[in-house]
């Protein structure tokens, strides 16, 4: 700030044009490590100055603090704009290392960075860095100590606190942390990379043939640029020499630049070398022998993933392979020399893509071999992106008109059943699927209008509506449907059905006299909106079907594994099918209990389905999921081979579950004799 040459007196300036406020004396007591005296005494040279420019002086506001005043803090910007931000490292902790409103692990970020960059930090410092209290800064030193790196050691002094011992694990630990750093310090350091910095980075993309991309030739620069100034002010943290025989055209770079520098130290080489391929390349060159590695172990991983997903990516995997093998060459280097990676949209991708995400975790396994280490959840996500991006060109939705997409965790039971009602009941309607959600995470959304699924959505991906609806609708849900049909403007009001409930009570009411009226109601609902009864089926020729009856009392989890007994003894399922019918509950909750008392327990056929089965389970002693207060007493468990062959036996299913009498029928049943009867008059077994 221009002719402010009191002592203190820019940080104090600093400290008010950062307030939106007064700032109380204990404030800046905090802030500038200054007794009240000093602070008194520098106020009034600053004032004293300020007059001297014709600008406004600090006021004093009894009883709130001190406050610059608007007209004399943009006077002050105005004059000199560019002491607004430090030019390098060195000044950032010197006059600019000021944060306010950080979110815990933000600060916590900070403080790691201040104490590896510093020779010492005191307590008194950190706490007038982020305007707390020494006791929060005393919590972030405890917290942040199981976060340095094996043989990382805090040492306190007169001075403050310093660190000792492992350098390279130090700045490995920055440099994985060192964009959340930047965007951090973005508003008080100047980020504009060093010309000379950048020039040697696109020097050595013409020596290796390899392109980085412009957000890793930022990094990259800004970080030489703190570990240049690090060296160049602490000659302690200088890493040992390396007697590595490494003659690689990166080395040979990273050598020759440092030595311009004046910086011979070949263990400062090998680090820069490492350090610059682990960032994003935008390009690779064909020539490197690493790539002729990749390609094979890339291969496996897309035959892996079309094994354990069941689709068929052939008609990308040359493009796909291509991208991997571009991205997996920094993650390649990133795993090689222990460079871990930030995903800040890793949430978002866990969330959005959930099941793209952990068939991509299962499908890493050649690479993790190839690396001899394990991906980090950061990793993985990035693949993941790779992975769906196929999967949308292979456009696993081939409709070409607009309609509505059915969705159910599986693909396969409950979304089948309701579909089957949805076209019956809108045979006008383009209904596509069904869908399991790893599809929904992977669709095309272009020619979708609606989304009906039985279990929870994500509702920000798609341009469309995610209405949650139940496996049989009743007649208080098809009115519901109806009405999200009109808006989506898939039908019009005369189309859905030819009479309405509410004209057919306007025509009794006019020859007769409606005594209850909501009954009449509700009769008429469940007249107009029930299904048209299909044909009767022929007999279920599905010879792998079972029927248990159970007297016992037994919980939900309990009554799944019984129900698929039979099932496991003789081969047709794995414990693994099983198992995961019970994750899939736990995650989407009782959208499997599909009403009447009925739970259609199934899952992918991925999940552990040897051949095509089905067994039927009635408890006397209902139970419910956790969470959930429908009652449950009717388990039909399905083992599906694919999402066709089933289909027949599920139709049968559906013209039991929607004929009162077979339910009542089901309801007594008294003994396995009984039960049995009745799940031959309705042909399941």
């Amino acid at each position: 700030m221009p002719g402010i040459t009191v002592k203190h007196g820019q940080r104090l300036l600093k400290v008010l044009s950062q307030q939106q406020s007064t700032t109380p004396l204990s404030v800046l007591e905090s802030r500038l490590g200054l007794s009240r005296r000093s602070i008194f005494y520098t106020i009034k040279q600053v004032n004293n100055q300020l007059s001297a420019y014709g600008l406004d002086e600090i006021e004093n506001i009894r009883g709130a603090g001190y406050q610059l005043p608007s007209s004399a803090a943009h006077s002050l910007h105005q004059l000199d704009g560019s002491d607004q931000l430090a030019h390098d490292y060195i000044e950032l902790f010197d006059n600019h290392f000021f944060f306010q409103a950080l979110s815990q692990s933000d600060r916590r970020l900070l403080t790691m960075f201040a104490l590896v960059s510093r020779s010492t930090t005191s307590l008194n410092q950190l706490s007038r860095y982020f305007s707390v209290s020494k006791t929060t800064v005393i919590k972030d030193l405890a917290a942040l100590k199981s976060q340095w790196p094996a043989g990382v050691t805090v040492v306190n002094s007169n001075e403050g606190k310093s660190l000792q011992g492992n350098e390279d694990g130090q700045r490995r630990l920055i440099f994985t942390n060192f964009k959340r750093i930047l965007t951090l310090c973005g508003s008080v350091v100047d980020l504009t990379p060093n010309n000379h910095y950048v020039s040697q980075l696109h020097l050595l993309e013409r020596i290796t043939g390899n392109s980085f991309t412009e957000d890793a030739i930022n990094t990259l620069a800004n970080f030489i640029k703190w570990e240049i100034e690090r060296l160049r002010t602490d000659p302690n943290c200088t890493l040992d020499p390396t007697t590595s025989n490494n003659y690689s055209l990166i080395m040979t770079w990273a050598t020759s630049f440092l030595g311009d520098l004046g910086i011979g130290n070949t263990g400062e080489a090998r680090f820069l070398a490492e350090i610059v391929n682990t960032q994003a390349f935008q390009h690779v060159n064909r020539k490197n022998p690493l790539i002729n590695q990749l390609r094979p172990v890339i291969q496996q991983m897309i035959r892996r993933f079309d094994e354990i997903a069941g689709v068929n990516l052939a008609a990308v995997a040359g493009q796909l392979v291509d991208n991997l093998t571009i991205h997996l060459v920094s993650t390649y280097y990133r795993a090689r020399y222990r460079i871990d990676y930030h995903n800040p949209l890793l949430t978002q991708i866990k969330n959005d893509y959930r099941e793209t995400f952990e068939l991509t975790k299962a499908s890493v396994a050649p690479f993790e071999q190839f690396t001899n280490s394990k991906l980090s959840d950061d990793e993985i996500a990035l693949i993941t992106v790779y992975f769906s991006g196929a999967l949308h060109a292979v456009n696993l939705n081939t409709q070409k008109h607009d309609g509505v997409l059915v969705v159910c965790s599986s693909g396969i039971g409950t979304s089948q059943l309701l579909i089957a009602q949805l076209r019956n009941h809108y045979p006008t309607v383009n209904f596509l699927g069904p869908y399991n959600t790893f599809q929904f995470e992977n669709t095309d959304f272009k020619h979708v209008k609606l989304i009906l699924s039985t279990v929870a959505l994500p509702t920000n991906r798609p341009d469309c509506k995610v209405v949650t609806v139940p496996v049989l609708p009743g007649p208080a849900d098809w009115p519901q449907i109806d009405q999200q049909l009109k808006l989506a403007n898939l039908i019009q009001a005369s189309v859905s059905h030819k009479v309405s409930v509410t004209t057919l009570m306007d025509i009794v009411s006019n020859y007769a006299r409606i005594v209850e009226p909501d009954k009449l109601e509700q009769a008429l609902q469940d007249y107009v909106y029930r299904d048209n009864q299909p044909q009767v089926l022929p007999t279920n020729s599905t010879t792998n079907s079972h029927a248990q009856f159970c007297k016992q009392t037994v919980d939900w989890t309990s009554a799944i594994r019984f129900a698929f007994r039979d099932l496991i003894s003789n081969g047709t399922v794995t414990d693994n099918y099983v198992e995961r019918i019970i994750q899939l509950t736990k995650e989407h909750g009782d959208y499997m209990a599909i009403g009447n008392g009925v739970f259609l327990a199934h899952a992918s056929a991925n999940a552990g389905v040897n051949r095509l089965g089905f067994s039927y389970n009635y408890f006397t002693h209902p139970f419910n999921i956790e969470h959930s207060k429908k009652k449950l007493n009717f388990i039909v468990c399905i083992a599906p081979v694919d999402q066709e062959q089933h289909l027949k036996t599920l139709g049968v299913l559906l013209q039991c579950l929607q004929n009162d009498d077979w339910m009542a029928q089901l309801h007594r049943c008294q003994s396995q004799s009984e039960f049995a009867q009745v799940l031959q008059v309705g042909h399941l077994i």
